[in-house]
């Protein structure tokens, strides 16, 4: 394995240049789908939306912290395009291994994996929204290995329909990885809520987080890599997933406090301080570039027309949360820049996201290149993946 790595320092990334630069099952299609650009936000009405202080401009001053890693593994299809259980399975393993490995993680004790389960969407004939049932499996055998008790849980979107997780479990096909591997899915509406206070910029009156979270012994978050449509977060990876820790109601808030008002990206990184994650790793094999999962809910046959989706054939894992998002985002920005999507992350330098920059100023992790060190292990189109840095 190892004549198969290369080390890649991260100033690496700068010096090679700038790069290439549905819910179908709850309702019909209806109308004609326009070109992206020509539909608003999907919330549509909330009055709040524009509210909020603008994002504070990065300072480049971080607290010390240690040298982030990052692995990387790229994904082999079959003679037919498709994904075997046992090739996620050796991509899982080797990014996670390049990482750090499980080590922390004792016989006897519970692990919480969390996928991104926002609803049981899909777009026939394109992709997921939701992490591939394949890695969150993959995730379990790695921690069923170190002998522990194994717990897949998150909270899903609140649109009022009961049992909203359990709906994305069955549909989704993670509780079917469930099954296949011996976790225990665990809807977070079942935990007790407890009160958390960031004591930042914002969360005012604080936010509810489920108490679950801090009984087991690791969390470990399963992210899937993709553009966000309709809010200034512009992609989901580590850093956004974590709205799922966010108890449904507190995401609405009052005035300033109202989550999906103007600065998400402050918002998402300052839930990060509630808990720290073992370990993410990032589904990055079929990417969203284009389209995001909620404006489909209310747009008809809006999301399944203008979502593009490629094939970046990556896993991802890292203890940085902050060091992860940064590969994955330079991964984001190479497909969307190849399908030719008109979106702010596409042509926005990496280090200057607002949710890496400030998440690296509150000690989350590191943003700067001359800090973060890339494993890869036979990764497709990695020089290009390192131009697009920039």
């Amino acid at each position: 394995m190892k004549d198969q790595k290369h080390r890649h320092d991260r100033r690496g990334f700068i010096k090679a240049g700038a790069g290439a630069c549905a819910f179908s099952m709850l309702a019909p299609s209806i109308g004609h789908a326009r070109e992206l650009e020509d539909y608003p936000a999907y919330y549509l009405d909330d009055p709040d939306r524009g509210m909020g202080p603008a994002p504070l401009p990065p300072t480049r001053i971080y607290p010390a912290m240690d040298q982030a890693t990052v692995g990387m593994a790229g994904v082999k299809r079959n003679l037919l395009g498709r994904l075997d259980f046992e090739t996620v399975l050796a991509a899982v393993r080797e990014s996670v291994e390049a990482a750090g490995g499980l080590q922390e993680i004792e016989s006897g004790q519970t692990v919480m994996i969390k996928p991104n389960m926002a609803g049981p969407m899909t777009i026939p004939g394109k992709g997921k929204v939701t992490t591939d049932p394949q890695v969150v499996r993959a995730v379990i055998r790695l921690c069923k290995e170190r002998g522990a008790k194994v717990l897949v849980g998150d909270r899903g979107l609140n649109l009022g329909i009961p049992k909203m997780a359990e709906m994305t479990f069955a549909i989704s096909g993670i509780g079917q990885a469930c099954k296949l591997e011996g976790a225990t899915p665990y809807p977070w509406r079942l935990s007790e809520y407890v009160r958390f206070f960031p004591k930042k910029r914002h969360w005012s009156q604080g936010f509810r987080m489920p108490k679950i979270l801090q009984d087991v012994d690791h969390l470990i978050n399963v992210p899937i890599l993709k553009n966000h449509e309709g809010t200034t977060a512009e992609f989901t990876c580590c850093m956004k997933a974590y709205v799922g820790v966010l108890h449904p109601d507190d995401r609405k808030g009052d005035g300033l406090d109202t989550f999906h008002a103007k600065n998400i990206s402050e918002k998402i990184v300052e839930a990060h301080l509630c808990i720290k994650p073992l370990i993410n790793v990032v589904d990055a094999i079929n990417i969203m570039v284009r389209g995001g999962p909620g404006s489909g809910l209310v747009q008809g046959d809006y999301l399944s027309k203008a979502a593009v989706f490629a094939k970046s054939d990556l896993v991802m894992a890292s203890k940085d949360r902050v060091a992860c998002d940064s590969a994955a985002l330079s991964v984001l920005k190479l497909h969307g820049a190849e399908a030719g999507v008109k979106r702010e992350y596409v042509g926005k330098s990496v280090r200057d996201q607002v949710q890496l920059y400030y998440a690296a100023e509150l000690g989350l992790g590191q943003c700067e290149p001359d800090r973060i060190t890339i494993e890869d292990v036979k990764v497709p189109r990695f020089d290009e993946i390192k131009s697009n840095w920039a």
